[in-house]
């Protein structure tokens, strides 16, 4: 048994007012064609309990009674009878009773295919989620020993803290199952992390509405009362993280040196292959992390390492993709922890600072690439982060980002920027921003619910669900990449005019024939 992942899609260009009324119509008439089918399903199985009750009914008949030889009298009577094939008749309403609910089910499955297809019914579910969001005292969020549990289970599901076989099972089932709240808790966490810096400050002498002494109040050391407003709103984790990594940065300096030491490197193989549509650039980020991750076979390339490329137009234009894995977490990598933090804040100089961010824009310059050329950008987790701080705070032209698995909801992105985001439902890492992505036609996010794969899988159900690639028969965290990219297979095989329309506009940003890959490896030092 393998698992496999059914997507859902928010965001992206819209339908206009009557190709969403059709569409609901469309569903609404195949919803109904279902139920009528089921209802027939329930009379042909009537029919066969009647056909049976008959048939037990039907004993003194002398057409199904025994004729004995010689008895002449009866012979004549069964002769004058009809015999009725009572168990033909009752397998064939068998057979019609699961032709019909095969036929209810196939329907059943078309009304949510159009439904997933174009992002029907998510209107509402989104405008929830928000407002479900924006609410920090959810009991699960302000709860300690939840907290706690929460913290652990993250802590065991990606080997932070040692467990057992069941004991990471049991880990990554709590992930599983309390995923409609991960942004609720973290709202609500990133809450109570304000409030408690907004005592401190105000016992410290910092009143709400006095200068914290700053002079201008402004920055990563904000006033108690703009802390106790931020606890109100979406941005809250945002404003926690800020606060948080004006100290952890200064630490983290110390503890690995604030240098950063950018290496071209040279694999013996070329890792990245040619790019011309998103599916095959989450393939390639896939192929480049994998071995840094430690969960592929080795490329050559160590830990901390992006990709970049260069295309060439037909008009002689260049066009570059910058790929860029997620947190390895190695003491002296610009990608460790303490970097997400800082990416996360609120304020542009403390995420445009971040040692990751440094990093690939010094690598983006070393490579060549000029203000004003386009850039698209692919990153996993801080990968993701990063990518959208280029996009909201850097002066590269940014055409279009796509993050798999990356907080990202609270970033000021750009005007024009397009963003493909891909999240899993139980990942938990996609919904540390606290708050749903916003919906929007340059921001379309797709994300992605982890089921087992029946044991006998018809093949006329694979449109329902794709299979996750070298997946194992248990759970596993969804935040690795193989989940995010079996999301973006079935989202794409859905036809969603949303989908193919993020697609289009990232090969153009892209499209060109290859000239170059670069491979770009960042340390830390004193």
């Amino acid at each position: 048994m393998t698992w496999q992942v059914t997507s859902r899609i928010s965001g992206g260009p819209t339908l206009s007012v009557p190709d969403a009324q059709q569409f609901q119509a469309l569903i609404a008439s195949l919803e109904q064609a279902s139920r009528r089918m089921t209802l027939q399903a329930r009379l042909w199985s009537e029919a066969r309990e009647r056909i049976v009750s008959s048939q037990l009914q039907s004993g003194c008949c002398p057409a199904n009674r025994q004729i004995s030889p010689g008895s002449h009298s009866n012979a004549i009577n069964a002769f004058r009878h009809i015999p009725l094939r009572h168990r033909e008749l009752s397998h064939w309403c068998d057979e019609q009773t699961r032709d019909c609910h095969a036929v209810a089910a196939r329907l059943d499955t078309l009304s949510r295919l159009v439904a997933r297809a174009h992002g029907l019914y998510l209107d509402a579910e989104h405008r929830a989620s928000s407002y479900g969001g924006s609410i920090p005292t959810d009991p699960l969020a302000t709860s300690a020993p939840s907290l706690k549990g929460l913290a652990a289970s993250i802590l065991e599901s990606i080997g932070s803290i040692r467990a057992g076989g069941d004991a990471r099972q049991a880990a990554l089932e709590a992930l599983h199952s309390t995923a409609p709240y991960h942004e609720a808790i973290m709202a609500g966490f990133s809450a109570m992390v304000l409030g408690g810096i907004a005592v401190t400050r105000t016992a410290g002498g910092y009143a709400p509405g006095s200068d914290d002494g700053t002079g201008s109040g402004t920055g990563s050391a904000r006033r108690a009362d703009d802390l106790f407003q931020g606890m109100l709103t979406k941005q809250r984790v945002n404003i926690a993280a800020g606060q948080l990594a004006s100290l952890t940065a200064s630490l983290n300096d110390n503890r690995q040196g604030n240098r950063l030491d950018l290496t071209r490197k040279h694999p013996p193989g070329q890792v990245v292959q040619p790019v011309d549509d998103i599916a095959g650039a989450i393939a390639q980020l896939r192929s480049l992390a994998e071995s840094q991750y430690g969960t592929g076979t080795d490329n050559g390339l160590s830990y901390a390492t992006i990709a970049i490329q260069r295309y060439r137009r037909d008009d002689g234009s260049v066009g570059w993709l910058v790929i860029v894995p997620g947190t390895d977490g190695h003491a002296d990598s610009p990608f460790g922890w303490p970097q997400n933090i800082e990416l996360m804040s609120s304020d542009a100089d403390t995420r445009i600072g971040a040692d990751s961010a440094r990093m690939v824009m010094e690598a983006m310059d070393r490579a060549g690439v000029k203000h004003d050329d386009p850039v698209a950008v692919i990153g996993h987790s801080q990968g993701g982060i990063v990518a959208a701080t280029l996009a909201a705070d850097s002066g590269y032209n940014i055409r279009h980002i796509v993050t798999a698995g990356s907080p990202v909801a609270n970033h000021p992105i750009r005007e024009g920027v397009w963003t493909t985001s891909i999240e899993m439902d139980d990942e938990l890492v996609a919904a540390l921003d606290g708050t749903p992505n916003p919906a929007s036609e340059s921001w379309l996010t797709i994300r992605g619910s982890v089921s087992r794969q029946p044991e006998h899988h018809e093949s006329n159900t694979a449109d329902m669900a794709s299979p996750v690639p070298q997946s194992v028969k248990h759970r596993e965290m969804s935040h690795h990449l193989k989940f995010h990219q079996a999301a973006y297979t079935n989202a794409l095989a859905l036809g969603s005019r949303a989908v193919s329309s993020h697609d289009r506009h990232f090969s153009q940003v892209v499209g060109g024939t290859l000239e170059e890959t670069s491979y770009w490896q960042g340390r830390m030092t004193r």
